[in-house]
């Protein structure tokens, strides 16, 4: 004999699962994200990475980012994420292939392959920019010679990025909680970028390490956005959307556009609470595109 208390429970639910899916999908697509590219690696991590570009196109993006492309655990290759991407409207911004620490000259071979690589994925993603890391401090290196070595590599590999007309974004950290780096925030990176004098290596400018690195986030911004070629955001603390930490994006996003940046800022924060439909409406909420 069924249980009449269970029933209820067991109707209500059955009613809160259909009333959600009746808000998914009378969920208008939303306008106004056309200038931004959700970091499929932030966002979406209640579900395996292969279905998240269904769930950035339901939400209304039209690009996206992410990190590594070689993903062992699911076999996925460069091919595996161009079909979503293409399967689903959505274009690559930028990923992030993993990098030796090169500046350590005797890991410059290491930096030639894993170039040759990147340029090839991107050639199969159809995406013009990869990030750069690879600046884990070196033991037994003085900073000096750190800093000339890794200059060094860039040098060496902007013949190969600009004849494959890719550009490689140099990533900067903060030593908040990013220890132990050689580039952090806008120095030394921006002198070093300009050093290296090419069209093909520019630097990734994100917000949230800056904020914690540098601070005086416009100002900084504008002494340094000839070197920009790629912009991402993540709030203080926590690096989540704008709206719950310290920082005006409103005024910051306005003021990167007023730079002259024409980009696609990256969504590389983590939604709070993994509402990923709140932090798109808290990115609307900005009112700048």
């Amino acid at each position: 004999m069924s249980n009449p208390s269970r029933r209820l429970v067991l109707g209500a639910a059955a009613a809160g699962l259909a009333a959600q899916g009746a808000n998914a999908k009378t969920r208008k697509v939303p306008e106004g994200l056309s200038g931004y590219a959700v970091n499929l690696d932030t966002w979406f991590k209640q579900v395996p990475f292969e279905q998240r570009f269904a769930l950035a196109k339901k939400l209304g993006f039209t690009s996206i980012e992410y990190w590594t492309v070689d993903r062992s655990n699911t076999g996925g290759k460069a091919e595996t994420w161009r079909k979503l991407a293409d399967d689903n409207g959505l274009s690559l911004t930028q990923f992030a292939p993993a990098w030796p620490n090169f500046a350590d000259p005797s890991r410059i071979p290491d930096l030639l392959r894993v170039t040759e690589q990147a340029i090839a994925d991107a050639r199969v993603l159809n995406c013009t920019q990869f990030t750069v890391t690879g600046h884990a401090l070196v033991d037994g290196m003085t900073r000096e010679a750190q800093l000339a070595g890794y200059t060094a590599g860039l040098v060496r590999i902007a013949p190969m990025l600009e004849a494959a007309g890719v550009t490689a974004l140099v990533e900067p950290f903060n030593r908040v909680n990013h220890l132990n780096h050689l580039l952090n925030g806008s120095q030394p990176g921006l002198p070093m970028l300009r050093a290296v004098n090419s069209p093909r290596v520019k630097l990734l400018w994100d917000f949230y390490h800056m904020q914690l690195e540098d601070g005086d986030l416009i100002e900084k911004f504008n002494a340094g956005a000839d070197q920009v070629a790629h912009v991402q955001i993540g709030d203080v603390p926590g690096r989540h959307q704008p709206g719950t930490g310290e920082i005006n994006h409103a005024n910051l996003l306005r003021a990167v556009r007023a730079a002259g940046y024409k980009g696609k800022i990256g969504l590389e924060f983590m939604p709070l609470d993994q509402n990923d439909a709140k932090a798109v409406d808290d990115m609307l909420a900005l009112g700048v595109p």
